[in-house]
């Protein structure tokens, strides 16, 4: 394996794993609202909204590791 798929794996890992915190993090904020602790619950959906913006920021970076391929021919009709 590549150094380059390698890296492209492990940021594709780390995506995932802001992705399943931002996940824990809407479900804390959903509880601390049932509780009627809205600040709690805002902090908590804050948290979750910073580690999706993390993980789509990893995901945009995962095409450099991509090698551009070059387009398929057309053929015209």
């Amino acid at each position: 394996m590549s150094d380059e798929s390698k890296k492209r794996i492990e940021a594709m890992q780390r995506a995932a794993e802001c992705r399943d915190r931002a996940a824990q993090y809407d479900a804390l904020a959903d509880e601390a609202k049932q509780r009627g602790d809205n600040e709690m619950s805002a902090n908590f959906a804050s948290s979750a909204h910073e580690e999706r913006n993390e993980a789509r920021r990893i995901e945009e970076g995962i095409g450099k590791f991509v090698e551009p391929k070059s387009a398929p021919a057309r053929s015209r009709r």
